[in-house]
């Protein structure tokens, strides 16, 4: 795979096929890199968000804005299987790489664009981060409080966008296989939010309403959110499912049999109707009692329930624990800790062990496999093509 993108769509979209098993190379500017590199020194003085997103690849340094760094960009892509790249549409056809060019060149590759808003249309011509594609979608009118809004604290739009295109490259991969042809993948960052933001579409579609911000609890049902306890700490509780077992359950865990039949609250659509009468006193009863007593108790009952943890506490998760889903690699900083691969497939183990790499640490690697010489290599050094 010839990765040419920078920030985090496309680095985590990579980052996941290098855990799968994918030959990632990573091409970066000679000198500065992707960006993703110079966002803080948290690890050891390398980057957190490098450290996410790159572990497993091989760097390489390119200047695609020279012919000679376009000439060894075109022998990697002779031999690949994937070609991804996100910068603003227009950029690649400038240095001649249009979809007919490479579709020339290697009629087999799978080629991945990605971008805030496609490659052609409205918009098309616009940089757009993560906080942009939140605004741009409605998204954070939907997040926060009813007093301010809120941008999701994760990179949702990125991360979105890494997710369909991993998806969308699988899928051409499998296509090729049967039909020997690459594809072009178009992937907009904000189609792909967009479709991620689950029912309230059909609130505007079916009642041409603004979707509400609610905090901790949830648009559509009650009761569903985060209660207080006893010791200061919060549950969270998802009994709003509609059925009246559960919400039978749910009154008989909180000692107050009496509201299953209160005409008032007989349904979930009841109790969000008239939920300012009822909050108070789910919140009491719940404030009666700590925290393990609520989670031994609606486990018991059957209402899906958990702990609303700091994320000091959710690192030193007992599931964390057991699943082993963090590991150490070897980087330039020293051992560097790592999510493993989230899925566990029967069989499969995480085959890519490579740390972040170091701008252009795989350079001379890379060319020796492409069948530069050291001479050949030296010119490109010469002329500033590589770093």
């Amino acid at each position: 795979m010839v990765d040419v993108t920078q920030g985090v769509a496309g680095p985590l979209c990579t980052r996941l096929l290098a855990q799968m098993g994918a030959d990632v190379i990573k091409v970066e500017r000679p000198g500065s890199g992707d960006p993703v590199r110079q966002w803080d020194d948290i690890v050891n003085g390398m980057c957190s968000g490098h450290a996410w997103v790159n572990p497993g690849k091989r760097s390489m340094t390119l200047d695609l804005k020279k012919p000679e760094g376009m000439e060894v960009l075109g022998r990697l892509l002779e031999g690949a299987d994937v070609f991804i790249e996100n910068f603003v549409p227009g950029t690649m056809e400038s240095f001649g790489l249009d979809f007919d060019a490479l579709r020339e060149a290697n009629p087999k590759l799978v080629i991945c664009r990605i971008s805030g808003f496609g490659q052609d249309g409205p918009y098309r011509d616009r940089p757009a981060l993560d906080l942009i594609i939140q605004g741009e979608t409605g998204l954070i009118s939907t997040n926060g409080t009813p007093e301010e809004p809120a941008k999701i604290s994760v990179s949702l739009g990125d991360i979105s966008g890494a997710m369909y295109a991993l998806v969308a490259i699988l899928e051409s991969l499998y296509h090729r296989e049967r039909t020997g042809d690459g594809q072009l993948i178009d992937l907009a960052l904000f189609d792909a939010v967009m479709s991620w933001t689950g029912y309230f579409p059909f609130v505007w579609w079916y009642r041409h309403e603004n979707p509400e911000r609610v905090g901790l609890n949830h648009h559509t049902m009650f009761p569903y959110g985060a209660y207080e306890c006893a010791d200061g700490r919060s549950v969270i509780v998802a009994a709003g499912a509609g059925n009246r077992e559960q919400w039978l359950k749910f009154c008989t865990a909180l000692q107050h049999v009496e509201l299953v039949d209160d005409p008032a609250y007989a349904t979930n659509g009841l109790r969000m109707q008239n939920r300012e009468q009822l909050d108070p006193i789910v919140r009491k009863a719940i404030k009666a009692m700590p925290l393990e007593f609520w989670l031994e108790r609606f486990l018991e009952a059957g209402i899906p329930s958990g702990a609303m943890n700091d994320f000091a506490t959710a690192m030193e998760h007992p599931r964390m624990i057991h699943r082993e889903l963090v590991r150490e690699v070897d980087s330039a900083v020293g051992p560097v800790k790592v999510f493993d691969f989230a899925p566990q497939i029967s069989g499969l183990d995480s085959v890519n062990k490579l740390g972040p790499p170091l701008l252009g640490e795989h350079t001379d690697q890379i060319l020796t496999e492409l069948g530069y010489d050291h001479g050949g290599q030296q010119a490109l050094r010469t002329s500033r093509a590589i770093g």
